[in-house]
């Protein structure tokens, strides 16, 4: 089954606004995590009552955001009929846009002007990297399980490694680079989706026998996980481009070896301007919020 190259764009784009509102809700929320709804010692009922229905509503649109954010890859998996897995990796930019919006409405955040600058040429850049060159097929011949399994690892030993070192690297550096992991292995997801596609036998049995889907498990329980960890310690406008740009950068990488994407110079030369956007927009000190 195969999917016009249009509607499969805007299938895919459609998915990643569900991801940004899903991933701003889980930020707005995420107050819950490491708090306890049980009645605190010597506080009045007013306030006690106030403190249970703010956990209570938190925890519900938490709960409401994690499920837009996991309801995604049924997007992505059918934009995977018309497109190619680093076009794919390359639309999910679109969340950019998204999230700022996003940000503003929920979070209440500023970008300020050089972050504002360094998006638009990202957002930019992820364009032309989704749209410069021709999109591959992936079949089952040109699939590397080797490669496939290698770019799974590499994150989630980066991931392990930042959590061990946790207690040394606070602060909005450390969400940045924990939203780096997480987008890796965000953007990874695509590729056990594809495989599944083409290398699985038809069918929910083929689907449940093949390892790939435990793989696309792996990655995307792991993202989830490290992304909360980068909203505990950094805001929405730190975290959202190294999460969304690496969503861009890994799959455009690993599509070389995973699937033997064919190379082409000025796409190629797009995909590192989006590496230089997203290493100056993380390290752009984040503004104020407004009041």
């Amino acid at each position: 089954m195969s999917i016009n190259p249009a509607v499969a764009v805007a299938i895919a784009v459609t998915g990643n606004f569900v991801l940004s509102l899903g991933m701003a809700l889980q930020k707005r929320h995420v107050g819950w995590i490491g708090h306890s709804p049980r009645r605190s010692a010597g506080q009045p009922p007013d306030l006690e009552r106030r403190r249970k229905g703010r956990f209570y509503r938190d925890l519900a649109t938490w709960f409401l955001g994690f499920m837009l954010v996991n309801i995604v890859p049924a997007f992505q998996y059918f934009a995977l009929m018309g497109l190619s897995t680093n076009v794919v990796g390359a639309a999910v930019g679109t969340s950019i846009a998204f999230t700022a919006i996003l940000a503003k409405v929920f979070l209440k955040e500023r970008i300020g002007m050089r972050r504002l600058a360094w998006t638009v040429v990202l957002f930019a850049a992820i364009t032309a990297a989704g749209f410069l060159g021709e999109a591959g097929s992936s079949k089952a011949e040109d699939l590397s399980p080797v490669a496939l399994f290698v770019f799974l690892g590499i994150p989630l030993i980066a991931g392990a490694l930042l959590f061990a070192l946790r207690a040394k690297l606070k602060g909005p550096r450390l969400a940045a680079m924990l939203a780096t992991v997480s987008g890796a292995l965000g953007g990874f997801m695509v590729f056990p989706l594809r495989a599944i596609q083409v290398a699985a036998q038809p069918g929910i049995a083929g689907a449940l026998a093949s390892p790939y889907l435990y793989a696309f498990l792996v990655a995307g329980f792991s993202s989830f996980i490290v992304i909360q960890a980068a909203y505990k310690d950094g805001e929405m406008a730190a975290v959202a481009p190294a999460f969304y740009g690496m969503q861009v950068l890994w799959p455009a990488l690993a599509s070389y070896f995973v699937f033997g994407a064919e190379f082409y110079p000025v796409q190629t030369a797009a995909f590192a301007m989006v590496a230089v956007c997203v290493a100056v927009i993380a390290g752009v000190h984040p503004a104020a919020k407004t009041r």
